[in-house]
């Protein structure tokens, strides 16, 4: 099949991640093209004719569009699926790179060399496409004129939007809009060390960030903040207070300057923005200095009642019921990343309301709970391992055993036979419920032992809330779109289709928070009988469906439908 004709730099991108509309989808052979093998990019004489990694369609990405979700580093738009290869395997992104013809890379490396930020602030706004900033930027090279002046004589852009992209700063950076107007860079000249990681703190406090990242650079220390599950940036610290700065922050967080060599873990608790927060540092020694992550907890709103948490009703009490009873074992998981640990301290908190004997096995504790006997379990040769932390609290005899990992067979096996007689909860990464089950089993646990010891498992996804400020209705995708995340004509008609234009409230980007979306298994007989037949995970949860399980997928579409989040974001979750 010969590839689809180039798609035109004209062509509407969506948002960030290269998602675009595109008139005249080439669909008719698409299913045969997906029983072929594993993508594996091929080079052809006159073009370079590679395998789509998420739809296996072939077309040639020479003449393909440059994505914008990465504008320094973009990948090629697939037109079948309309998927840039963001969200591919690094082994696939190797091979697409390795055998990719001379002009590619001399646009990648184009993009990749220029240092002038302002081509990236205007793509992420919309401004300019990848090809008029690869233009504009040949140009720049011959002239030696300011990238801005190039756009604005080429009449790309106006002088307006130069300033305004000067002003935000574009999409991907968080603009200080309290004390220093739209820049941390006067904070940085004009303040001490113990100043400046007050501002970071701060700033990340007042914006919501549940992490801030700070890396040493060869020219500059990099500070970037998690909100919401986006990383935003603020300028960089200069290189010349590295020192001092580094000095400040292992004073502050009281950790060992003579192992500046080695990775080093410390809290603290203190005040910002008006509100206490704990605060977890972890270093690690980098080639250009020590590597630091903070972690912000904030102690008001950390912990959440079951509705606050995103559990519906009927799943609120099935899980209370469980929790009630005195023994049994209730997995609690999730990918990483969202959200299992602080529904496992939110269980823990009911439980303390509820005068249970709590004992944890945390590795480490990340929250400090009153009522609970925590144990910190430390990791790696030296450490306590969890089996023999566990086999130790049996001579405590408590209500609850709480599990923050199953590290191995040991464990496992321990932990089902613990079930039969006191009330454990253990998480597990997984990607749903079934899928728990399954890497329980797993780990070694014999089908009898898990079939008689299992009784709940949760799962759950984070998911980003489109901003309410900014919100605005959207075009519905195209039906093959829909189509290929399992969604027909009739079900499509129900949905609502909204998106974020952006604004400062969210940061520019059209999500501000996110929430849990959960999937309740219930191991009731027939899926006690699925576990003892070795059935897979998949079988499993057709079981639990079958007796009234709602999935993951279902519920995150009912935020679609309500408006609550994005087809983007259920598109993203690949559900």
């Amino acid at each position: 099949m010969p590839p689809p004709a180039p798609l035109p730099d004209s062509a509407d991108v969506i948002n960030g991640r290269g998602e675009m509309r595109y008139g005249r989808l080439i669909w008719k052979g698409l299913c045969a093209r997906l029983a072929k093998r594993q993508p594996e990019p091929q080079v052809e004489a006159q073009n370079y004719t590679i395998s789509c990694w998420n739809c296996l369609g072939e077309f040639d990405a020479l003449g393909a569009v440059w994505c914008s979700h990465e504008p320094t580093n973009p990948t090629k738009l697939c037109p079948f699926c309309l998927r840039c290869f963001c969200d591919a395997s690094e082994q696939y992104k190797k091979a697409f790179w390795r055998n990719a013809p001379a002009r590619v890379l001399e646009e990648i490396q184009t993009l990749a060399k220029s240092k002038d930020r302002i081509g990236d602030i205007l793509i992420r706004m919309k401004k300019v496409t990848i090809p008029q900033l690869l233009e504009a930027l040949a140009e720049q090279k011959h002239s030696g004129k300011k990238l801005g002046e190039v756009l604005v004589a080429k009449g790309l852009v106006q002088q307006a939007d130069l300033e305004a992209a000067l002003k935000t700063q574009g999409v991907q950076t968080l603009a200080d809009t309290k004390g220093v107007a739209y820049a941390a860079r006067p904070v940085w000249e004009q303040s001490n060390p113990e100043a400046i990681l007050q501002y970071i703190l701060t700033l990340a406090a007042r914006r919501g960030a549940s992490d801030v990242q700070i890396e040493p650079k060869e020219d500059a220390i990099s500070v970037k903040y998690r909100i919401d599950g986006f990383s935003f940036r603020v300028d960089p610290i200069p290189k010349s207070i590295q020192g001092a700065f580094t000095d400040k922050l292992f004073e502050v967080f009281r950790l060992d300057k003579r192992c500046e060599t080695r990775p080093q873990t410390s809290r603290s608790t203190t005040t910002l923005a008006d509100a206490d927060f704990d605060l977890i540092a972890q270093t690690l020694p980098t080639a250009h200095g020590v590597s630091a992550t903070i972690k912000l907890v904030n102690r008001a709103t950390f912990i959440k009642d079951f509705a606050t948490l995103g559990l519906d009703i009927e799943d609120r009490v099935h899980l209370m019921e469980e929790l009630r009873t005195s023994f049994g074992l209730i997995l609690v998981t999730s990918p990483a990343f969202n959200g299992s640990g602080t529904t496992a301290y939110s269980i823990m908190s009911y439980l303390v309301h509820a005068q249970r004997d709590v004992v944890s096995l945390e590795a480490p504790v990340h929250w400090r709970m009153d009522g609970v006997r925590q144990v910190e379990v430390e990791t790696g040769m030296r450490g306590l391992r969890m089996e023999e932390a566990l086999r130790s609290v049996i001579a405590v005899r408590p209500d609850v055993i709480l599990v923050s990992s199953i590290p191995d067979r040991e464990t496992a096996t321990l932990i089902a036979q613990l079930a039969t007689s006191v009330l454990v909860i253990a998480l597990l990464p997984a990607q749903t419920a079934g899928q728990a089950i399954a890497a329980f089993m797993a780990l070694g646990v014999p089908p009898p032992v898990a079939s008689q010891a299992l009784t709940t498992i949760t799962c759950q996804r984070l998911v980003r809330r489109v901003c309410v400020i900014c919100r605005q209705p959207a075009d519905p995708p195209a039906a093959q779109t829909l189509s290929l995340h399992g969604i027909g004509a009739e079900e499509a008609h129900s949905l609502a289709f909204f998106r974020g234009k952006g604004c400062p409230t969210c940061n520019k980007v059209g999500y501000r928070g996110r929430q849990a979306v959960f999937e309740v298994m219930t191991v009731a007989p027939e899926v006690r009988g699925g576990i003892l037949n070795g059935m897979t995970g998949e079988e499993l949860e057709t079981l639990a469906i079958g007796g009234g399980m709602r999935t993951i997928r279902q519920r995150c579409l009912d935020l679609v439908r309500e408006g609550i989040t994005t087809f983007d974001e259920f598109a993203r979750l690949r559900l």
